[in-house]
Parts: structure tokens; C-alpha cells; sequence
């Protein structure tokens, strides 16, 4: 039996987007390796992988993760959120990185102030969806998604039959496949 993992990186692989049913605690291991799967080297330009968290801490933690498990590779990972000088950020992501992991709102700033190119993009993912459309962050990731070019999507969300989160689908990731780990219905 596959690992859900494996299951996900199976389906990336194949072309569709996934959302993942999950809680954050299941799925934050493997995002290096999603990240690795679709960035494998580093390469000088735009990002290839966006990586959009609910609040500072989490896109502190998670670009934490990702610097430990992509060093080998020599990945640039820039890390951009609320708290921090919006000026700096933008600055250096203009200097090029393969991956930008923030907050939803701050990346979606530097974005629309042509901080950076998403014409190279391979991968965009959405932790905690179900959360952060609850606190507001639906049209920011929805001007995000409509700027994208084609690439894979993934989605983690504890809740995907959510009037919201279904409606973002319906616009903005087609074809897309479910994974759901065997735990989340214990929530």
C-alpha cells in the first residue's frame, strides 16, 4: 500500500492537482519532498514553488523545514510574511529563488508589486485551506490562482466539502484528485 506521500507525489507527477485531507502534522514532513520532486536543483529566475501559510509562524516553521531538507540541493527558499520589512522582501526576491514560502496576504503584496514572475511555476501549495478561507484569505489566494500559469496545485484542507473550498475548486484547479490519510476522520 502506498504511503500518502507517495500517493500525492503519484498524482503531482501525473498532471492533475491533489488536495490533501489532512491534518498539518501529517503532511508538513513531506513538503520537502514536494518541493524536491518539482524543484530539484537550483536554477537562476523566477520561483518554481509557492508555499502559502495561514500566519507568520507557520511560514517560519515551514521554511524552517524546507532549508534543512533542500541544503543538499542548494535551493534559494525565501521566506516572506506580514511582520517583516515588505521593502527587504521584495528585494530579495528579486534577486531570484527557486522557492517563496509566506503568508497568503504578504505574497500576494509582493506579487502584485511585480516582486516576482510566476511564469516558471511548477507547483503551488495551500496549507491549511479550509483555515485560511475562514479568515479572509479566499480572494487573495483566488488573484493568485487566476495569475498562475499552468502548473500543479496542492491543496491541504481538514474540511474539503466546504461551500468555499468547493467553489475555489470549481474555478481554479481542474483536473484535481483527492488523497485523504486514514487518520482524519478521527478529528
Amino acid at each position: 500500500m502506498e504511503s500518502y506521500e507517495q500517493e500525492i507525489l503519484k498524482k503531482l507527477k501525473s498532471g492533475i492537482s491533489v488536495i490533501g485531507i489532512s491534518k498539518p502534522e501529517e503532511y508538513i514532513p513531506a513538503i520537502p519532498n514536494f518541493i524536491k520532486a518539482f524543484v530539484p536543483h537550483a536554477e537562476e529566475g523566477s520561483p518554481r514553488a509557492l508555499v502559502l501559510c495561514l500566519t507568520d509562524d507557520d511560514a517560519k516553521s515551514i521554511h524552517e523545514v524546507l532549508e534543512k531538507a533542500t541544503k543538499e540541493i542548494d535551493l534559494t527558499i525565501d521566506l516572506v510574511f506580514d511582520k517583516g520589512s515588505k521593502l527587504k522582501q521584495r528585494n530579495d526576491l528579486f534577486d531570484g529563488t527557486e522557492v517563496i514560502v509566506g503568508t497568503t496576504k504578504r505574497i500576494c503584496e509582493l506579487y502584485f508589486q511585480n516582486g516576482f514572475n510566476v511564469g516558471k511555476l511548477k507547483l503551488f501549495i495551500v496549507l491549511q485551506m479550509d483555515e485560511q478561507i475562514s479568515k479572509g484569505m479566499k480572494g487573495f489566494i483566488a488573484r493568485l490562482a487566476e495569475s498562475l500559469p499552468k502548473c500543479r496545485q496542492l491543496l491541504f484542507t481538514k474540511n474539503p466539502k466546504e461551500e468555499r473550498f468547493m467553489d475555489y475548486l470549481e474555478q481554479f484547479v481542474s483536473p484535481y484528485s483527492e488523497v485523504e490519510t486514514k487518520q482524519v476522520n478521527n478529528i
